[in-house]
C-alpha cells in the first residue's frame, strides 16, 4: 500500500565522506611548503542565497579542493565512482589548466595519492597502502 506522502529518499553523502578521508590525508602528508583548502561550492541552496554567493564571487564548477606547492597550483575533483563531471566543471578545469594550474579528478583516496605523486609531482610524506597496514605514514 503507498503512502499518501511517500517519505523522501535520504541524501546519500558520498562525496562529502571521500572529501573528509582526503582532507585528513592531505594534513598528514602534504610537505610543509605546501597548502590546500576545501571550496565549497556545492550543495542546495535557495535562490536568494545563491543569488548572494555569486554576487561574492562564486563560480560553478570549481574544483572541491585547491593546494599550492612550490609555486603551482594544484586543484583536485572529487566523485563518486558514479559521479559524472558536469559542463560547468569540465570548462572551468579547462580554464585552470589555461591557466597554468593542474586539475585532477579524483574517485577514491587511493587516486589522490597517486595524482599528487606521479601527475602533480608532489613529494608526499606519507603513503597510502591498501591492505598492507599502512594508512597516511602509520602502521596499524
Amino acid at each position: 500500500m503507498s503512502e499518501l506522502f511517500p517519505r523522501a529518499t535520504p541524501r546519500r553523502h558520498d562525496e562529502d565522506t571521500l572529501q573528509r578521508s582526503v582532507v585528513q590525508y592531505l594534513r598528514w602528508s602534504l610537505p610543509p611548503d605546501a597548502e590546500f583548502y576545501a571550496v565549497p561550492n556545492g550543495g542546495q541552496r535557495h535562490a536568494r542565497e545563491a543569488a548572494r554567493l555569486v554576487g561574492l564571487g562564486v563560480r560553478a564548477g570549481v574544483p572541491d579542493l585547491a593546494l599550492l606547492h612550490a609555486g603551482r597550483p594544484l586543484f583536485i575533483e572529487l566523485k563518486t565512482p558514479r559521479g559524472v563531471v558536469s559542463s560547468e566543471q569540465r570548462q572551468m578545469h579547462r580554464k585552470l589548466d589555461y591557466c597554468g594550474g593542474l586539475v585532477g579528478v579524483c574517485r577514491s583516496l587511493a587516486e589522490v595519492e597517486e595524482w599528487l605523486r606521479d601527475a602533480a609531482a608532489v613529494p608526499l610524506r606519507a603513503r597510502l597502502t591498501v591492505g598492507g597496514g599502512t594508512y597516511a605514514g602509520y602502521k596499524d
